[in-house]
């Protein structure tokens, strides 16, 4: 059974998220800053992730929607960490099939 994922993107404004579907927390890291949004739906993960835009997606989907707020992340192996955070167990990209 899946627990978390992650994804990068092709973005000017987003980096990366990543979803734990046991917590339903998505945290999305920006160029500027890391946010940690709060109780999100599967379906909104998968709408926002999925988009062609998770910029527009973020703003339509997610953002205004869902409590967050703004983490200090600390990046190991080029992914975001976030002390005591269950996200802290995703597993390096590499091993992430089809991310």
């Amino acid at each position: 059974m899946i627990t978390t994922t992650s994804s990068q993107y092709n973005s000017s404004t987003l980096k990366s998220a990543s979803y734990n579907f046991e917590t339903k927390v998505l945290l999305v890291n920006f160029n500027f800053a890391t946010y940690l949004y709060k109780d999100v739906a599967e379906l909104d993960w998968n709408l926002f992730n999925t988009a062609k835009s998770q910029g527009i997606a973020l703003n339509a989907y997610i953002k205004n929607k869902y409590e967050f707020e703004k983490v200090e992340a600390e990046l190991v192996n080029d992914r975001p960490t976030i002390p005591s955070s269950l996200l802290d167990e995703l597993p390096p990209a590499d091993y992430q099939m089809g991310n």
